[in-house]
């Protein structure tokens, strides 16, 4: 996990038990009960002296600005700014880095033990899901003239949700799919993990349970040395994402 500043939240930690607390009561589970279950969720950072000092520091805010602070939660917090055991986490740092930690740690500790707000109304955000299995290959049609071949390498899941990685294979040019298309070689284009789901008007199956090429660091550092990098990207600005590769990869 990293840290990219001195507040509260700039913390990959801090950030995932915030969205962690967040969607639990989101889908409807009272804050005692989502407590609970983070904390049954996240034992391998509580294990983690550090790690710990982290997650009750960004429960507490959580829960204060959500209007749920637990009695425990809060009395934990302040504890933990009291006994100065998250600054010791900082000892390595720049005397600014500290003095700009403390003053978010007295600020935090300040609104702790004020009245919080009314319990805020949280709706559950929509999960990414996918029908694909590993080893499809698919057609995306982006317009009336073009439509590009991918296959799906890896499926994956968090929070959020179910996705996809896929591979650009190459833009349909009629024949029929060759595997050989999924060769580490020059032809293989840009990956991309999916977000939200497939949209059924532009996406045709044309080949499942093809044996795709071993996950393994080669492979990745094959498809990442190629001139056109992907990234994740909602299937919604999927057309977007292939008008401005299509060219740079000389496929369109």
């Amino acid at each position: 996990m990293g840290t990219w500043g001195t507040s509260i939240f700039s913390d990959d930690t801090a950030a995932d038990v915030r969205d962690a607390f967040t969607d639990l009561v989101a889908e409807g589970l009272n804050s005692p009960d989502a407590t609970a279950r983070l904390i049954r969720e996240s034992a391998e950072i509580l294990g983690d002296e550090d790690d710990a000092v982290v997650f009750w520091l960004a429960l507490a805010a959580t829960q204060w600005k959500l209007g749920r602070l637990l009695d425990e939660v809060r009395d934990r917090a302040v504890s933990i700014v009291d006994a100065g055991d998250d600054l010791r986490r900082w000892e390595d740092s720049s005397r600014s880095e500290v003095n700009q930690r403390t003053k978010h740690l007295a600020k935090l500790r300040e609104q702790l033990v004020s009245p919080q707000p009314k319990p805020k109304k949280l709706k559950p955000v929509p999960k990414s899901s996918t029908d694909f299995r590993v080893g499809d290959v698919a057609e995306y049609r982006l317009d009336e003239r073009t439509a590009v071949l991918f296959c799906v390498l890896h499926l994956w899941g968090d929070r959020g949700g179910t996705y996809c990685n896929i591979c650009l294979l190459g833009v349909d040019d009629g024949r029929p799919f060759d595997k050989r298309r999924l060769g580490l070689s020059e032809t293989l284009g840009p990956h991309y993990t999916m977000l939200s789901h497939e949209p059924a008007d532009r996406v045709t199956m044309v080949a499942r349970n093809v044996i795709v090429p071993e996950q393994e660091p080669e492979s990745f550092r094959a498809w990442n040395n190629l001139p056109v990098h992907g990234h994740a990207t909602p299937w919604e600005r999927f057309p977007d994402a292939l008008r401005t590769v299509l060219p740079k990869l000389g496929w369109g």
